[in-house]
């Protein structure tokens, strides 16, 4: 049987979320789900430039051997997209 726990917390430093109860036994395995709610008056930032080349996406395919040209392979997965049923 699972028994599920909700609780509203706030993040302490460095990301830091406890939870306590009774009904947790030590050695229990349990899996944990983190829902975060957006903060007030806060504004998302899109990635510039510079934060994409730090991020490690580009050029992560740059090794693959199935991939040819990024022009070619666009093309093929759009093809391949447009004979899928709807």
């Amino acid at each position: 049987m699972i028994t599920a726990f909700k609780r509203k917390v706030t993040v302490k430093s460095g990301g830091l979320v406890s939870l306590r109860s009774n009904k947790l036994k030590p050695g229990t395995k349990a899996e944990l789900i983190v829902l975060v709610e957006p903060v007030e008056n806060s504004v998302e930032r899109s990635m510039t430039g510079s934060d994409l080349l730090k991020s490690g996406l580009v050029g992560m395919w740059a090794e693959r051997k199935d991939i040819g040209g990024s022009l070619e392979f666009a093309c093929e997965l759009r093809k391949e997209a447009e004979k899928r049923s709807r």
